[in-house]
């Protein structure tokens, strides 16, 4: 007997009632986690409502589980293949859940399913290192310090792969599936839910399919020389078998977790762009555009909760990888970790925010890695992403006393109106009454479209960072040169005579040809040739100029490209690195007074922001004390402003 009437969710509301299990011994044969010899399912019925549920195999039986938008008995009958399996109904009953508050997208943010704004905040958790504390002990302790968002893996290690024992002398057939790693992930899924913190479930990691980076290719038991069927690791994408095997994994998931709420979004994969179809082989990224298409497709074709779903990658890989992903999750480690965060770019049409981001290559310390936080905190909001960046060392948490900074931080995040206030926009802003020093800006772009050439300075660089400049200054002749279709020009003014200092950090194994131009007359030329390997540079490059107009012009002749680390120009900044996001009545900003406050009297210039009587809430970046005050703004002006740290978040609420 065939079942055809079936009712899928097509939106979820905010009164959500279960999860409820059901659980079986059935007659299925050979494996049962081939979902084409055993498509499992259970029906699930009250009156007229029926839902239709993936079943999934464990511990000799088949089970499913039930959350509904609909409370009450239900009888629950499993179906082999399309046909009623044998044994009589069975009876369960649906009681009002304690979370439904699924995530959905909001335009460029997220929400839950109740309406309110969720704003994700957090750190990454993919993996138990040994001897630090349990899933369950670091998820409560995110929890009191108000974090509401993690990152975990699929990785064997600690042993959570569907298709490798954490025991590596212990190996499955292929195709058959980890059970072990299932019953750590039901731990992991339910310590989640009851921390209230939401987790994008990374399904698979770069390693598995690579020989350079982080390889776990030599291990994997789909490679031949294990026993296995890929003869090489970009065969993955393409592979019929693997991407049979793949979809088992992804409908196992959904069957087994996809009633959470704490899945904030099913993850296809950490950093795509190291494996070899990627890395080695760039040439073959159309299968992993391809492949990202089919499994995004497959996963929301089954998922009746309706998770979303992403992918991650450094900021460098092709955008054409991520165009079918619910929202973007970039990962970061650069040299100057503020400006690449606030500078980074934004898409218009879904949310964006960091999965990852670290120190790059520096000795951290405690005092380090809470400066990365609020760095990454700040120059996320005040980019307009959807939420903070999330920091990826969580084996620091407690080692330098991480917690102490987040409960700052999530307590800004809370007072700052950040969450209510979706239409702000980064905006220059221009602040007066500091003292004098010198300005250094960044690029704020990895590699990437440098969509603005011309920089009036010091507006332009307020922030430190030049969001719209690419770190990657492209060759005339590369066929790379349609990212960076002509020079870069820095315009400023002196008070008096100086020395410009441009620092370029590498340069391509192809060779480069940095050339500094002032005034429209050429001071530098320095070429680096051909080599077997990338030049790592770090070299300072001098151009003096003279007191009233300047135009400094950095270009490449040479064959490739070459990186821009920084660009410093004396006695031209206004002592106070300025970051805005504005609307019609409402703003956030931070403001670091490089040179100390002062005592000149201070004025704020927030442009689009409306006349009126505005509270002003100023947060000590150093202290986390708060102070309020009255402030009026007329015509985006802001008189007589007292700063309240030499490092300061202002949030400006209009009032009513």
């Amino acid at each position: 007997m065939a079942l055809t009437c079936i009712l899928f969710i097509a939106s979820l509301g905010t009164q959500w009632f279960g999860p409820v299990t059901v659980e079986r011994t059935l007659p299925t044969t050979g494996n049962p986690f081939d979902s084409t010899a055993n498509d499992v399912r259970v029906l699930f019925s009250r009156s007229t409502r029926h839902y239709e549920r993936l079943a999934y195999f464990g511990q000799g039986k088949w089970h499913a589980t039930l959350s509904a938008p609909e409370g009450g008995t239900y009888q629950a009958q499993f179906l082999i293949n399309g046909k009623l399996a044998p044994g009589e109904p069975i009876t369960v009953a649906l009681r009002p859940a304690e979370d439904s508050e699924f995530v959905r997208l909001n335009g460029k943010r997220f929400r839950l399913t109740s309406g309110k704004s969720y704003v994700p905040f957090g750190h990454n958790l993919a993996w138990q290192y040994g001897g630090a504390p349990s899933y369950a002990t670091q998820l409560a302790d995110m929890a009191k310090a108000g974090l509401n968002w993690t990152r975990i893996w699929a990785n064997r290690w600690d042993g959570k792969s569907p298709f490798l024992p954490q025991d590596q002398t212990k190996k499955l057939e292929t195709g058959w599936m980890n059970e072990p790693a299932f019953e750590r992930w039901d731990s992991i899924v339910n310590e989640c839910e009851k921390n209230h913190i939401k987790f994008q479930f990374v399904l698979f990691h770069h390693g598995l399919f690579s020989t350079t980076t982080d390889p776990n290719w030599g291990e994997h038991p789909w490679n031949v020389a294990n026993g296995g069927f890929l003869a090489d690791p970009t065969d993955f994408f393409v592979n019929p078998r693997a991407r049979k095997l793949t979809r088992d994994w992804l409908r196992y998931a959904v069957a087994r977790w996809g009633h959470s709420p704490a899945i904030m979004a099913w993850e296809l994969f950490n950093e795509v762009q190291w494996v070899d179809a990627v890395k080695k082989h760039p040439e073959r990224i159309a299968d992993v555009i391809a492949w990202h298409r089919e499994m995004g497709d497959f996963v929301r074709s089954l998922d009746p909760y309706h998770h979303l779903v992403t992918s991650s990658s450094s900021e460098e890989l092709s955008p054409k990888v991520f165009e079918s992903m619910d929202y973007l999750q970039p990962h970061s480690y650069p040299p100057n970790l503020y400006a690449a965060i606030l500078g980074a770019p934004i898409p218009k049409d879904k949310p964006s925010f960091f999965g990852e981001f670290g120190v790059h290559f520096e000795t951290v310390d405690e005092t380090v890695a809470k400066r990365a936080l609020l760095d990454g905190f700040w120059a996320a909001l005040l980019s307009a992403q959807a939420g903070p960046a999330q920091y990826w060392y969580w084996d620091e948490a407690y080692k330098y006393h991480l917690y102490d900074e987040y409960v700052r931080e999530a307590k800004v995040l809370d007072r700052s109106g950040f969450a209510e206030n979706p239409d702000a926009q980064p905006v220059s802003i221009e602040v007066t009454g500091g003292v004098p020093g010198d300005l250094t800006v960044t690029p704020g772009i990895g590699w990437g479209t440098t969509a603005k050439f011309i920089y009036n300075l010091p507006i332009d660089g307020a922030t430190g960072s030049l969001p719209d400049l690419s770190s990657y200054i492209q060759s005339v002749g590369s066929h790379n040169r349609g990212l960076m279709r002509e020079p870069i020009r820095l315009r400023f003014t002196a008070a008096k005579e100086g020395v410009a200092r441009v620092v370029v950090g590498e340069a391509s194994k192809a060779g480069g040809t940095l050339q500094l131009s002032l005034n429209g007359k050429e001071v530098v030329t320095n070429s680096w040739p051909a080599g077997s390997a990338d030049h790592v540079v770090d070299q300072e490059f001098l151009v003096p100029y003279s007191k009233g107009s300047n135009e400094l012009t950095i270009d490449n002749s040479g064959t490739d490209w070459f990186k821009l680390k920084a660009v410093t120009i004396p006695s031209i900044g206004s002592g106070v690195l300025a970051a805005c996001i504005s609307s019609s009545n409402y703003s956030l900003m931070r403001l670091q007074w490089l040179g100390g406050i002062g005592t000149q009297p201070k004025t704020l210039m927030i442009p689009g922001i409306g006349n009126g009587d505005y509270e002003m809430r100023q947060f000590n970046l150093k202290t986390g004390i708060e102070k309020d005050s009255s402030v009026v703004v007329v015509n985006g002006h802001i008189s007589s402003y007292v700063p309240h740290s030499t490092d300061e978040g202002v949030a400006l609420f209009r009032r009513k």
